[in-house]
């Protein structure tokens, strides 16, 4: 993840994976005030849908980051976004999707 990020967005979907609770679940423990949840319109195929992200703890980001390393995805974002909270500027980004990263091959 870029090291200027201050703020990480995560889709709902994966916030829900990443801590072994359903959608639902997650909306509900948003509803109550667990978490901060912005909708954005995203690009999906030839057209636009919009998503609903959770705003990444301290948790959530190592959580995201140990399942990347993992799986060896590369999580991509849309652009950087300059986010004003109580005053205070912010860099954020909001993940829509994952690419695989290639295994290196190791000649020898």
């Amino acid at each position: 993840m870029e090291h200027d990020i201050e703020l990480l967005w995560l889709p709902i979907d994966r916030v829900a994976a990443l801590t072994d609770k359903s959608v639902k679940t997650v909306r509900r423990l948003a509803e109550g005030g667990s978490y901060v949840v912005l909708k954005r319109t995203v690009p999906s195929g030839k057209t636009h849908t919009t998503k609903s992200f959770v705003m990444a703890d301290q948790e959530l980001t190592n959580l995201e980051k140990a399942y990347c390393r993992r799986h060896r995805l590369k999580p991509v974002p849309m652009d950087k976004e300059l986010m004003t909270v109580i005053e205070t500027k912010y860099n954020s980004i909001f993940i829509v999707s994952y690419r695989k990263l290639r295994e290196e091959s190791h000649a020898g």
